[in-house]
């Protein structure tokens, strides 16, 4: 094997260590995720894991930012191409909520077709504990949806335009969660309690389900539909 399969080979291994503790994290939560199991997941031993990341810290840190990143990266990139477009008018309600919900559905996809940034935000919730919880690194981005807000609701104070920013997102992520395929919460409520759920989901992670999300926060905004 020459230096340069060398090379790729190791960026193979480094890419799937990574790629399955984006899963497992999203799943399991950064402290429920061992070593192991990702050591199994990925086919790679612990000494590569050490090797590549120095320790399981650092790569669970690593794979939550990665995927909160790319969907915050697309998010901030959606949002300024509007606002550049509107050549300084206000953005309307519905333009802002396709910034900041979208994304959600283009970036960071499991394997098994849910969100893996959804899960992550519920497991971050549920377990953060200190050195885990990335709130605050993500803060510039809600405060740039907020700013944007501010503009479109100039009616509101910034104690309101900053509850409508968390309504919107913290209603767009409960929502989503409820079409995992994991969970199925939806078909759960929908399905009589002596009945079975159907094998292949009813309802999916798709653009319809964005759309009806956004629609139902617009509602919350007291904005027509």
């Amino acid at each position: 094997m020459d230096m340069e399969d060398a090379t790729i080979r190791r960026s193979e291994t480094r890419e799937a260590i990574l790629n399955v503790a984006k899963e497992l994290v999203a799943r399991k939560g950064p402290n429920g995720t061992t070593v192991r199991d990702i050591t199994e997941a990925s086919g790679a031993n612990t000494a590569a894991v050490n090797y590549y990341f120095q320790s399981k810290d650092a790569l669970v840190r690593l794979a939550t930012q990665e995927i909160t990143g790319e969907v915050n990266q697309q998010r901030l990139m959606r949002l300024t191409e509007m606002e550049e477009a509107a050549g300084g008018k206000a953005l309307t309600p519905r333009q802002i909520l396709e910034a900041l919900i979208e994304p959600i559905l283009t970036c960071s996809r499991s394997s098994d077709g849910g969100s893996l940034y959804v899960r992550n935000v519920f497991q971050m919730r549920v377990d953060a504990r200190a050195g885990y919880n990335n709130f605050n690194i993500n803060s510039h981005v809600a405060h740039r949806f907020i700013k944007a807000m501010q503009k479109t609701f100039p009616e509101l104070d910034l104690e309101d335009v900053t509850w409508n920013y968390e309504f919107a997102r913290g209603t767009s992520v409960h929502l989503l969660a409820n079409l995992d395929p994991v969970s199925r919460r939806f078909e759960h409520l929908m399905t009589p309690s002596n009945e079975e759920l159907p094998q292949s989901p009813r309802f999916k992670l798709d653009k319809n389900a964005v759309e009806r999300v956004i629609s139902l926060i617009l509602r919350g905004f007291g904005s027509p539909l």
